[in-house]
């Protein structure tokens, strides 16, 4: 699924938890829909106001990843799929899991589910970005 270079192209999409409180705050909060990468235990155990849960199977990570599929496909709740296809285009992406894609310089377990989401994301001409930084939520 990702490849070595991801890092160089996903890491300029980076931003800290001071940009994510800016905008929460501002008046476009509203045109940013808040992606959480992780399991759906930890998003049930804590997670960012407003964020939603994005987890999916390996087989459909692999389909999204090949472009065999689209985004919305991938989601089962109506509602977020909705939201999905409502922001695609207008809104600003923000995705975070349990690290960033910074680390995946020197890690390789960041959440490809994260990885994939990015790419895909960037390649349909959304706007994106990932929290950067460990998240201790």
């Amino acid at each position: 699924m990702p490849a070595e270079d991801d890092s160089s192209v996903l890491s300029n999409i980076c931003v800290g938890c001071e940009w994510l409180a800016t905008e929460l705050s501002s008046s476009n909060k509203c045109q940013l829909l808040i992606l959480d990468c992780r399991s759906s235990m930890d998003f049930s155990e804590c997670h960012i106001r407003d964020a939603v849960n994005f987890s999916i199977p390996t087989i459909m990570l692999r389909r999204l990843a090949a472009g065999k599929i689209d985004l919305a496909s991938t989601v089962k709740c109506t509602d977020l799929r909705e939201q999905i296809v409502n922001a695609y285009k207008q809104s600003v992406f923000v995705l975070y899991g349990d690290e960033c894609l910074d680390d995946r310089k020197t890690t390789s377990s960041v959440s490809d589910t994260m990885i994939v989401l990015a790419k895909r994301l960037l390649k349909d001409g959304c706007k994106v970005h990932c929290l950067n930084g460990k998240n201790s939520l």
